[in-house]
């Protein structure tokens, strides 16, 4: 590890990194240790390149959304729904 790698990863230690490696894989985690040789991290995940949180999100929340409106709408009432009825009219003062 060069000089400036060394200082640099050194200023991220207990930091969330982003480490691209020469063969192309990036790893995702947290900074643990840095040494001459090596940096140590702990990943979010076991598989390198595993960006599967980032998809399922949207389609989770989407879900849960409809789910809910349709639970809402076909739940059996509590009471009935009674027609509105007009105001009263003004009674008189005397």
């Amino acid at each position: 590890m060069s000089y400036q790698t060394y200082h640099l990863c050194r200023r991220y230690i207990g930091r969330s990194v982003y480490i691209d490696c020469h063969c192309g894989t990036r790893y995702h985690g947290v900074l643990k240790h840095v040494d001459q040789e090596k940096a140590y991290i702990l990943p979010y995940s076991s598989n390198p390149q595993d960006e599967s949180g980032d998809r399922f999100f949207a389609p989770a929340l989407i879900g849960l959304t409809l789910g809910t409106i349709a639970g809402l709408a076909l739940a059996p009432r509590p009471y009935p729904i009674y027609p509105v009825y007009p105001p009263y009219p003004p009674y008189p003062y005397y």
